[in-house]
């Protein structure tokens, strides 16, 4: 199994996913050239990251390839020792929000000139989208008021949950009145697996925002 990621992105996700897992897996590390490159667009046409090949088989978009993980290797209990439909729907929701909700939300601060094409709107649509996302975190730091992870337990929530905070922190949005996020961080910052990622990505722990 070959994984297709670039340092800090979202693909940090199912990478520390396979660390968990404790198998074998081959890891190639794309930048923002290599990930428009023909090569890579033979793998994954929208030119993004992740996507794992194995075999004959390739998986794209972020859930669907830690589903695909999840299949492989069910005793990593990487979405949790679910033992009911409740609880497996429960993962599956925080992925959803933090995937559709607040990760598409950052686009307009990744590339504001994909929406926009005057500076001053370019401007307004940065500010409009930090309030956003900021209004947006309130529901998982209150979800973390009684809970150390978002489900219970640890799960891949928690990691993009993680990344999502590392933009944050990047983009300089305020989220000083979040106090569940430091300790948060801490803990995942503790895994043994998110810190082997961070090595081989070559990126650095935010240790608080």
């Amino acid at each position: 199994m070959k994984l297709y990621i670039m340092p800090g992105a979202c693909s940090m996700v199912p990478h520390v996913a396979l660390e968990w897992t404790k198998e074998d897996y081959e890891l190639e590390i794309l930048d923002h050239d290599s990930v428009k490159s023909d090569a890579y667009l033979r793998i994954n046409p929208q030119g993004s990251v992740p996507a794992i090949v194995d075999g004959d088989t390739i998986v794209t978009q972020n859930i669907a390839v830690q589903t695909y993980i999840d299949a492989k290797y069910p005793d990593a209990d990487i979405f949790g020792a679910n033992e009911s439909p409740a609880q497996r729907a429960e993962i599956m929701q925080w992925l959803a929000f933090i995937n559709s909700d607040v990760h598409k939300s950052f686009a307009p601060l990744f590339g504001p000139d994909g929406f926009v094409t005057d500076e001053t709107a370019q401007a307004d649509l940065k500010t409009h989208m930090k309030k956003k996302i900021v209004d947006l975190l309130a529901h998982p730091n209150k979800q973390l008021e009684t809970r150390d992870y978002l489900t219970g337990t640890k799960t891949t929530a928690d990691i993009y949950l993680y990344v999502i905070l590392t933009w944050a922190k990047k983009m300089e949005l305020d989220l000083s009145s979040y106090k569940n996020f430091n300790a948060f961080i801490s803990r995942i910052e503790s895994d043994a697996g998110v810190t082997e990622v961070i090595r081989q990505e070559g990126i650095s722990k935010i240790e608080s925002l």
